[in-house]
């Protein structure tokens, strides 16, 4: 059986790939990911736009995709590994969809968010970067009352990388320790502190940019082992159809992690062909696409334009349905109106 990794954990393949884990249901023998850093020497296979900066890790250049969530980026990858490296292609039964992975006797090395934090605090020198991540993950820790090991460090400065515009990404690991350290930087940058940064209309809802000492901090929720309740084939699940609905947030205490979770209630279809008997409205709208993760609180409104899946337990049949956003079909969105 394979390493148990969790969602943000980093692997690096042989073939120079570096993908993020993505989730936690994952099959034994390998781990659901998405591609985050393309070694440049295989850029000319991807037709897709990537950032005009680079990465440079193991003596290796990398470039970043521009979007990394789009339906058609997934689908120009997912033709260049068919064709190219299938090895990291995976048809999977519980799903009904061809996913991206990595077979785990692929993977070369493994970052892991909370390990790399205490390496980084163990060092006697560090970066200018990574002493503003120490300096501000000590701050938070301090002021919302939590263990300096409920936080990570990811993105560049887990792997090591050196870059040209260095940001400071956070794992926080725990729902309740990622909702203390929200309250924690409101008051924060309240006092000037540190201040938000807004770099669409997204990041005035989620509120998880900042601007620190110069640098752009982003923090982000993980589960604790404790927390992770999914277990790979537990559920056989059948595409339908895209429906365009508007309903409530019952629940976002979910909606931080990835997947987010939604739980509404009052669904009500926009058109006529997102009508539905009422055993097939969904009550959960389940969030692939991190732009969508964390925008939206109980009470709130939403229009959504999802795929409806069927949802069948693999131990009871118990049947049920829900709306997935980021399925890789293009015009997939989620709008909050917020009602305060």
């Amino acid at each position: 059986m394979s390493e148990r990794l969790i969602d943000g954990d980093i692997v690096k393949t042989g073939d120079g790939f570096i993908f993020y884990v993505f989730g936690y249901e994952h099959p034994e023998d390998r781990y659901i990911a998405y591609l985050k850093y393309v070694p440049e020497r295989f850029k000319s296979l991807f037709k897709i736009e990537f950032l005009p900066w680079t990465w440079r890790l193991d003596g290796e250049i990398y470039v970043r995709p521009v979007k990394l969530y789009s339906p058609e980026n997934i689908q120009e990858i997912v033709r260049v590994f068919d064709g190219e490296f299938p090895q990291y292609i995976y048809e999977c039964p519980y799903n009904s969809k061809v996913l991206i992975s990595v077979p785990s006797n692929m993977v070369e090395r493994v970052f892991k968010p909370g390990e790399v934090f205490s390496r980084i605090m163990s060092k006697t020198s560090r970066l200018p970067v990574e002493n503003v991540a120490v300096e501000w993950i000590q701050l938070i820790s301090s002021e919302a009352g939590i263990e300096l090991k409920s936080f990570g460090i990811h993105g560049s400065l887990c792997l090591g990388m050196v870059s040209e515009k260095p940001d400071i990404d956070v794992v926080i690991y725990g729902g309740l320790n990622f909702r203390k350290v929200r309250n924690t930087v409101s008051k924060l940058s309240s006092k000037g502190v540190m201040k938000y940064m807004y770099e669409s209309e997204f990041d005035k809802l989620r509120k998880n940019k900042l601007s620190y000492k110069g640098f752009k901090v982003v923090f982000n929720a993980v589960r604790r082992l404790d927390e992770i309740r999914d277990v790979y084939g537990a559920y056989r699940r059948m595409p339908i159809k895209t429906v365009k609905f508007r309903c409530m947030v019952e629940s976002a205490e979910e909606s931080f992690f990835r997947p987010a979770i939604y739980r509404v209630s009052e669904y009500r279809a926009v058109n006529e062909e997102s009508r539905l008997p009422p055993e097939m409205r969904p009550r959960e709208v389940i969030v692939m696409d991190s732009t969508y993760r964390g925008l939206a609180y109980e009470g709130d409104l939403l229009e959504v334009q999802g795929l409806l899946e069927r949802e069948v337990s693999t131990s009871s049949n118990v049947e049920k349905y829900r709306v997935i956003v980021g399925s890789g079909r293009p015009g997939e969105y989620i709008q909050v109106r917020k009602l305060y």
